[in-house]
């Protein structure tokens, strides 16, 4: 067994699953960023470039409605779209391939009693990927049709919806069994498990904007110094073409999507508290052990 093996099979209070998230990065941090970029690195970059590239198009657009350049903005529109588009598949793919692979690789190391089997993982990720991506898709439009409906009731999907892909790789469940056994897990425990996405959330978001205070400062700088200027209109012609700029996004959408990797194996420790207070497994296979030791 691995001396600084983490059990994720027991309950957790909010402090423990955050500080556990991060200790078990901190343990096994070479083997989730070998496999992570091993089975995430391709997309990751093309998504990134998609962001980068929609966020630049969206400037132009901008820099376009302002001097009422009509057929710029023709021109500009269909580019916007695509990008879009491309930015949305791209992000469906990427978080089909990042959650398999980073719930792959705790589902091995559980397994396996803190060793990481990463053909294991391969072939979780090659087995659940296309069904990730539908599972994903199908889980968005209901999440935004709830939230169109009514804003509580988007609140409380949101909860036992996030766990669903979890339960569908820790137990091997279809999408239907684990939507029921996501809202039986979450009962009498929604409002701490809310609690603790909420804070996570809240945590990745602040660590998140220090890599993007940088484009932050340098479009303040651009703004102060076109303010001093006859025409400030220009300072989104001047950051579209602006190299740095376009490097600090860059920077900041890659720690976005990395620092995605906390919250997924925070979810993962969720879902194994939630599963330890309802089923007892971790318990049950203490007991067994001990039995037949």
């Amino acid at each position: 067994m691995n001396n600084n093996y983490i059990k994720f099979k027991q309950k957790r209070d909010l402090g423990a699953t955050i500080s556990d998230t991060f200790a078990f990065i901190r343990n096994e941090y070479k083997a989730i960023f070998r496999l992570y970029f091993r089975h995430v690195g391709v997309v990751l970059l093309l998504l990134v470039a998609a962001s980068t590239y929609y966020q630049y198009q969206s400037l132009n657009i901008t820099t376009g409605s302002q001097f009422g350049n009509s057929s710029f903005l023709s021109e500009l529109l269909p580019n916007l779209g695509i990008a879009f588009i491309a930015m949305i598949v791209l992000s469906i793919v990427y978080y089909s391939l990042t959650i398999c692979t980073i719930s792959g690789l705790i589902k091995s190391y559980v397994n396996n009693q803190g060793e990481i089997n990463e053909d294991e993982v391969r072939d979780l990720v090659n087995q659940k990927f296309l069904k990730m991506s539908g599972v994903i898709v199908l889980i968005g439009i209901i999440l935004i049709v709830a939230f169109m409906l009514c804003f509580l009731p988007g609140i409380y999907l949101m909860v036992p919806f996030s766990l669903v892909v979890y339960v569908m790789i820790f137990q091997n469940k279809g999408f239907s069994d684990a939507v029921t056994e996501s809202f039986k897990l979450i009962k009498d425990n929604w409002w701490i498990t809310f609690a603790t996405i909420l804070v996570i959330g809240i945590l990745i978001s602040v660590i998140s904007s220090v890599f993007q205070l940088p484009a932050v400062i340098l479009t303040a700088m651009e703004t102060f110094t076109k303010l001093q200027s006859e025409d400030p209109s220009t300072v989104l012609v001047d950051l579209s073409s602006n190299a740095l700029y376009i490097v600090f996004n860059v920077i900041g959408n890659l720690a976005q999507y990395i620092l995605g990797l906390v919250t997924i194996i925070a979810l993962s420790f969720i879902y194994f508290n939630l599963n330890e207070i309802h089923n007892k497994t971790g318990t049950l296979e203490d007991i067994d052990q001990i039995g037949n030791a």
